[in-house]
């Protein structure tokens, strides 16, 4: 296993068709721009897509970004997803409902930013 993912057991496991899959990856910096390292990003599934092939809900991983600030999830099963960025300082970060479609490749970035945070 990656030593920069760790994946949290799911309680329903993600379905093993390829189509219902996606990916998302992408940055975390600080507010200067400049990639951070340590931070944990909590993908949560919340429920699936109409289009979804597994509409439940609860499945959900964990990455940690290395001195580059990337992360990815890969294979992810599609649905509406919460994702919880926590930085090495342990402020927090939440972005709520978030689409994830089948068989997409998505990028959300995070920026550090003491506007919205939670601590």
């Amino acid at each position: 296993m990656n030593p920069a993912k760790e994946a949290i057991k799911a309680t329903s496991p993600p379905p093993t068709i390829a189509a219902d899959m996606a990916e998302v990856n992408s940055l975390v910096t600080s507010q200067t721009g400049l990639p951070v390292k340590g931070v944990s990003v909590v993908a949560y599934k919340q429920m699936g897509l109409i289009y979804s092939v597994e509409k439940s809900g609860g499945y959900s991983v964990k990455s940690f970004t290395p001195s580059s600030g990337h992360y990815s999830f890969d294979g992810l099963p599609s649905g509406i997803y919460k994702f919880t960025v926590t930085y090495p300082d342990g402020k927090t970060q939440v972005l709520p409902n978030y689409a994830i479609w089948p068989d997409s490749v998505s990028e959300h970035s995070f920026q550090y930013s003491t506007d919205y945070m939670y601590k």
